[in-house]
């Protein structure tokens, strides 16, 4: 990676700004890619910190950004280990599970429920293809179901229907291929068919 000084200087001189907005893109431009290594090392001296607290530092900050599994951080906290050259051991990942729990960085529930909201309202996604996608990200099976039976028949069948009016053109000559998109959206078929009665 480019120093500090450096990169401020190619991106001053390409785009002729100020020094102080090409401390800001730099800055922007490390945050994409998570923590700078220049500033993991500068926190680290000042601290004195272990390096398994960097780690615990990085995926506190990953967390921070959006809903994670228990299993999706686990994973990070090794990768992250891995790409930073220091040895974490099991005990090590599970201490850092409860500090990231004990922190309200992680919880299960939450993000079943955030994913639950985003998938059926933005996506348009059924409550069977939600419930696999929760499955594979490492959500315990009792933990989705309560995140999906938050939601009633009544909000699945509402879904259903504004996803077949945007297919309303296509209901009159393929009504099957339509049924069959919408079972691959995850919908069972009792709601499928109750929302193509209410069009």
């Amino acid at each position: 990676m480019a120093s500090k000084s450096s990169l401020v200087k190619r991106v001053w001189i390409r785009c002729k700004i100020s020094d102080r907005m090409a401390a800001k893109l730099w800055l922007l431009e490390g945050a994409k890619y998570g923590i700078l290594n220049d500033l993991r090392g500068q926190d680290m001296a000042k601290e004195g910190t272990k390096a398994s607290g960097a780690v615990l530092a990085r995926v506190m900050k990953w967390c921070a950004l959006r809903d994670r599994t228990e299993r999706e951080a686990a994973v990070k906290l090794r990768e992250v280990a891995d790409k930073s050259g220091v040895a974490i051991e099991e005990d090590d990942v599970f201490a850092c599970l409860d500090e990231l729990r004990a922190g309200s960085y992680l919880d299960d529930a939450r993000c079943a429920e955030s994913y639950v909201r985003a998938h059926a309202m933005h996506k348009g996604w059924g409550p069977l293809k939600i419930r696999a996608g929760l499955l594979g990200r490492g959500v315990p099976e009792s933990v989705a179901n309560a995140a999906l039976d938050a939601w009633d028949e009544r909000h699945w069948l509402d879904v259903a229907e504004r996803l077949l009016r945007k297919r309303a053109s296509d209901l009159a000559t393929n009504r099957d291929r339509v049924i069959r998109w919408m079972l691959g959206r995850g919908f069972p078929q009792h709601v499928v068919l109750a929302a193509l009665r209410r069009l």
